[in-house]
């Protein structure tokens, strides 16, 4: 965990003694860091889409139910001699009931894949383009974009990979594409890069999360208007909702939450979003912080990291060309909402810190 220590380290003295203090414990139980794998690994690509094309009964596994499948499917990459078996099968849970195509998993064999820009992954979450039309595209590249906004604050984050992806139905010979998507890393080798691991529990409590972490955590879903997410358990199964564990998983110190899935953000807006009847908001684009009044030691700390990152939160933003203008506005703007919160001591202790939940 001294990476992601050392990168907090530079923006602020106010990080640099919160670290100090809040992850000092780390790297004391932490394995040595595995390298990224090759697909994810951010020095070996550019923001150039990887061009896919996947064969598979994509027909079929659209009108199944969500337990059926997997399905076996055939991956190949336009002008290079690859092409790898593996299965394909629905993921997630509210885009499978209204997106004509929901999100996928890609499961390989990890022996197959050696060699190739796979290698050392096992399973692959695919976000796809949900419906037909501009709008959808434009969810997708907005929800890549949180998965950025959350890598460049802290190295504790899913990595993503941008792709276009041509769909060919194995059992009616017709291709649908190219189309946006991205894929996300795999929650074992976000694990892997820190010395740590996948932690799988029921729940936890506010007590096993660290202040500081957990305050980045919460100001980043706050920044993209987020509530639909429990870094402390799930409905049902294992933890989290919309977020994963990952630490030392004997003696859960240290443990963090790495948060995934933001479509239901008032960032991406999606025309699905809706916000829980039990929140005081009316939509989703209204922010509500749901950071816990325990860890608001962290939080001058997680501020002083955002504003240091805010010009490089704004490039990344401005530098994914296939946004739309109306799309890059709009995200600016809110962007610009957020930070003039950030900035004024008032607004911030009476939006973010004295809304916490005890």
């Amino acid at each position: 965990m001294l990476s992601l220590a050392r990168r907090i380290l530079l923006d602020t003295a106010a990080v640099a003694a919160a670290c100090l203090g809040l992850l000092g414990t780390a790297s004391a139980v932490a394995e040595t860091p595995d390298a990224p794998v090759p697909l994810f690994d951010e020095l070996r690509f550019q923001d150039a889409p990887l061009m896919l094309e996947i064969r598979a009964p994509w027909r079929q596994l659209r009108r199944a139910p969500e337990e059926d499948g997997p399905y076996p499917a055939t991956l190949t990459i336009p002008g290079q001699d690859v092409a790898l078996e593996l299965t394909v099968e629905k993921r997630g849970v509210s885009r499978q009931e209204i997106c004509s195509m929901p999100p996928i998993r890609l499961r390989f064999n990890e022996e197959r894949v050696e060699g190739t820009i796979f290698d050392g992954n096992r399973t692959i979450k695919l976000v796809t383009h949900c419906n037909r039309g501009r709008r959808y595209e434009q969810y997708v590249l907005l929800e890549m974009l949180a998965y950025r906004f959350y890598s460049a604050l802290t190295e504790l984050s899913f990595r993503v990979r941008p792709a276009a992806i041509v769909y060919e139905d194995s059992e009616r010979e017709r291709s649908d594409g190219p189309r946006i998507a991205f894929l996300i890393e795999d929650d074992r080798l976000v694990g892997n890069r820190h010395g740590l691991d996948k932690v799988d529990v029921e729940e936890v409590r506010t007590a096993d999360l660290p202040a500081l972490e957990t305050s980045i955590f919460m100001l980043f879903q706050y920044m993209i208007g987020n509530v639909d997410f429990s870094p402390l358990s799930a409905v049902e199964g294992e933890c989290c909702h919309n977020a994963k564990l990952i630490g030392n998983e004997d003696t859960l110190d240290p443990i963090y939450a790495t948060p995934y899935d933001f479509d239901s953000s008032g960032w991406v807006d999606a025309s699905y979003a809706v916000v829980p009847e039990i929140l005081p908001i009316r939509n989703v684009r209204q922010r509500l912080y749901r950071g816990f009044c325990r860890h608001n030691e962290g939080l001058p700390a997680a501020r002083a990291l955002f504003l240091a990152r805010r010009d490089e939160l704004y490039a990344i933003l401005e530098n994914e060309t296939r946004l739309s203008s109306s799309s890059q506005r709009k995200s600016s703007r809110y962007l610009d909402e957020f930070f003039e919160i950030l900035t004024d001591d008032q607004r911030f202790d009476r939006e973010i810190t004295e809304q916490c939940r005890s």
